[in-house]
């Protein structure tokens, strides 16, 4: 029986993704999805492109998190800013 759960469907082992690679996965969804990030002169200019905040949605869904919990583990997934 625990064999069983640690097998997947064509026999081969389960692995957890890593924080990293769910984020990268997320962010490449993101890019595919998100709209394009406005450069108007008005304003202050956005700090992360839409894609990123997008991405960080989607990984925060992936491992339900609260908002805390995912601005604690920001240092773990070194966002590079624009």
């Amino acid at each position: 029986m625990y064999i069983s759960l640690l097998m997947g469907k064509r026999g081969f082992l389960r692995r957890e993704a890593s924080p990293k690679e769910v984020l990268e996965h997320c962010l490449r969804l993101a890019r595919e999805v998100a709209p394009p990030t406005p450069k108007g002169k008005r304003g202050r200019p956005w700090r992360y492109s839409h894609a990123l905040y997008l991405a960080i949605l989607l990984y925060r869904a992936f491992f339900r998190l609260t908002y805390r919990e995912t601005e604690a583990s920001y240092p773990f997934m070194l966002i590079p800013s624009s």
